[in-house]
């Protein structure tokens, strides 16, 4: 991600947050705090004074979508760039704190209680982001033939995880699936998910980053 992106990415992200904010404040001040604290939606009636409430929060879904659009478009570009050059992207490892966006997925226990609406549990799979520490620590590196092979290892490794964990999910909700409602399901299902992707990516670089380090250990012993 260039220092451009990177600058107006906090930019937006500074205004979405002080207009959120402010929102809020008119709407406990001014409107009673409507779409704040919990209401009944089966009688919602629009009220002109919800207006900054409901800009809020698009600008909030807006914003998170535009961070997750320039996050994988830059990724592609990247990767494609260090096919060419042989060495791995470069990446600042100060990205992994873009993890802690994966405790926006804990909303959804309120907006599933309040409006029974699951997508925010969605916002797990950025728990994976936190794997942006370890590859950063690995930027602009020869990816030589040892290093690819730890690649396939450490893809190999965490998929298999993933796939374990989803196993035993699709059975928990399985043998569960009969004894509650369709939303229980669904969100058991959008959780689950949701931080099994999380977690296949976290594991990725983890490991690969692992395996790096042994070889690179096991060449320092054999030098000596």
């Amino acid at each position: 991600m260039s220092k451009k992106n990177l600058k107006r990415l906090i930019i937006l992200g500074v205004i979405c947050a002080l207009y959120a904010a402010s929102a809020i404040g008119y709407s406990l001040t001014f409107n009673d705090g409507r779409l704040i604290y919990p209401m009944d939606f089966g009688s919602y009636q629009f009220h002109i004074k919800d207006v900054p409430m409901m800009l809020a929060l698009i600008l909030v879904i807006l914003y998170v979508i535009y961070l997750a659009a320039l996050l994988v478009i830059s990724g592609l570009v990247v990767k494609r760039n260090s096919r060419k050059t042989g060495r791995t992207r470069k990446i600042n490892p100060k990205f992994g704190y873009l993890g802690f966006l994966g405790f926006m997925g804990f909303l959804g226990f309120w907006t599933y209680l309040v409006y029974g609406m699951i997508f925010p549990f969605v916002f797990f799979v950025f728990f994976g982001f936190f794997g942006f520490f370890y590859e950063g620590k690995m930027s602009n590196i020869l990816a030589d033939e040892r290093f690819q092979q730890n690649r396939r290892e450490a893809e190999l490794k965490a998929l298999r995880v993933g796939y374990s964990l989803t196993f035993l999910l699709v059975l928990l909700v399985g043998m569960t699936g009969s004894h509650v409602s369709s939303g229980v399901v669904a969100l058991l299902l959008t959780c689950g998910i949701s931080l099994i992707c999380g977690l296949v990516q976290f594991l990725n670089e983890y490991l690969l980053y692992r395996y790096d380090q042994m070889d690179s250990t096991d060449w320092e012993d054999e030098d000596e």
